[in-house]
């Protein structure tokens, strides 16, 4: 048995999942909804951006890449 798909079985597989994901109990949730979250000022966006550009740099510092993985040509302007 071939583990491909085909273009009519992925389709019906994506067609069918989002339908799979839905709630369906009929329960109603408890307790009082969650407020909106405040709109957040052009600096606070601009902070938050630069301490998460902060953080990926340094996760991405701890990792080794091997030298085997490295371009093997330099950019020139």
């Amino acid at each position: 048995m071939s583990s491909r798909l085909t273009r009519r079985q992925l389709s019906a597989l994506l067609i069918t999942v989002p339908a799979a994901a839905q709630v369906t109990s009929k329960i109603p949730p408890q307790g009082a909804p969650a407020p909106p979250p405040a709109p957040a000022t052009p600096e606070e966006r601009a902070r938050k951006a630069v301490t998460d550009v902060r953080d990926v740099s340094d996760r991405l510092s701890k990792i080794e890449v091997p030298m085997s993985l490295e371009p093997a040509f330099a950019f020139r302007a």
